[in-house]
């Protein structure tokens, strides 16, 4: 089942949440609307859901499989919609939560007992929550109620799976367990998903797709490792991890910051533009000597050893502080002493030049 929306506005007041947004998601793609805090995501997945509607405009439309839902309350389009804070029964067992959906259909399309009952325990295999069936939400981990909010919404067979910011509420190491957890019951039941959320790295892991928003719009849509190295914005690109920024211009054509020709202008670009170049903390490099082409003078600042790689933040002679990853046998080679002073070049960057990428 297929996902598009089309030409889409929303506003609360004079606020404008969505502005003319157009989206397509796939059959069976599993993708993550990513932004930060007011960028419309939220929004967005509400209006795919019938939750909230968009401001009446003639281009609107919202389909599921090329057929037009917009006019279609929640309750008639099939969605199964999951909440950050799980939104469970408290007064009802594992087993009656995740059989609720199917309980309240019409009579006439209510399953048999026995086949709701198969269907229970057929989810309850899925979440890997077998034997916890009688335990009520208030006995459970914040982890395991989430699996039940996803069986419950799986329950009732939906053509389309929403979540929103569904492990947002739940600590760093269970957050982590459930996206991988979620990304293999993706490849399961391949059920066109959707799922919101600010974490980057939440995104980057688990979607197919990244729709990175911002101020109601969308800056680009992508594969997680087109998103990431290809950033289409300055916006992408400062939202999407660590980056280091260097202001420059345009001089004869080139792209120059400081000491560094990091690009020349694909299409001519007067003389004096701004420049904008943006380097991850792992593409620039810290040497001993100038030996090897330009670099700038830093001196070391801090440096914190803990975890997978070194990160050293360093000090140019203007004060500016510039962030840099290092593994740890070239820190050891190195051999970095707090004050000392260093040269620091640049192996890659993504250079911006107003409406321009380089």
């Amino acid at each position: 089942m297929s996902i598009e929306v089309r030409h889409i506005t929303k506003t609360f007041g004079r606020f404008k949440a969505l502005d003319d947004v157009s989206l397509e998601a796939p059959d069976g793609e599993l993708m993550a609307l990513l932004g930060p805090s007011g960028s419309g995501k939220t929004t967005l997945l509400r209006i795919i859901a019938g939750l909230d509607r968009p401001d009446p405009r003639p281009e609107s439309e919202i389909l599921f499989h090329q057929e037009n839902v917009a006019r279609r309350g929640a309750g008639q389009r099939h969605v199964g919609f999951v909440f950050q804070h799980y939104a469970l029964f408290r007064h009802m067992t594992v087993f009656e939560n995740i059989a609720f959906g199917m309980r309240v259909r019409p009579r006439s399309a209510r399953p048999a007992e026995n086949a709701l009952r198969a269907r229970v325990r057929e989810l309850l295999r899925l979440i890997q929550l077998e034997n916890l069936e009688n335990r009520y939400p208030n006995q459970l981990s914040g982890g395991q109620r989430q699996r039940v909010a996803l069986a419950r919404a799986l329950a009732i067979e939906p053509k389309v799976l929403l979540l929103d910011e569904p492990f947002g509420a739940l600590d760093a190491k269970v957050r982590q367990e459930l996206r991988r957890w979620l990304r293999r019951l993706h490849d399961e039941i391949h059920v066109t998903s959707i799922f919101v959320t600010h974490d980057q790295e939440e995104a980057l892991e688990v979607a197919d797709r990244v729709v990175v928003m911002n101020e109601g719009r969308i800056e680009q849509v992508g594969a997680p490792e087109e998103v990431f190295h290809r950033p289409a914005t300055e916006f992408v690109m400062r939202f999407l991890g660590n980056v280091n920024l260097f202001h420059g211009r345009v001089e004869s054509g080139d792209i120059t910051f400081g000491p560094f020709v990091l690009g020349r202008a694909a299409q001519p670009v007067p003389d004096g533009k701004e420049a904008h170049a943006f380097v991850r903390p792992y593409d620039l490099e810290i040497r001993r000597d100038r030996a090897g082409g330009p670099a700038l003078d830093a001196r070391v600042a801090r440096v914190l050893s803990a975890g997978p790689v070194v990160k050293v933040e360093l000090k140019t002679d203007n004060d500016k502080s510039l962030f840099v990853e290092v593994p740890h046998d070239r820190y050891r080679a190195l051999n970095l002493a707090r004050d000392e002073r260093v040269f620091v070049s640049v192996r890659d960057a993504r250079v911006f030049v107003e409406d321009y990428v380089i």
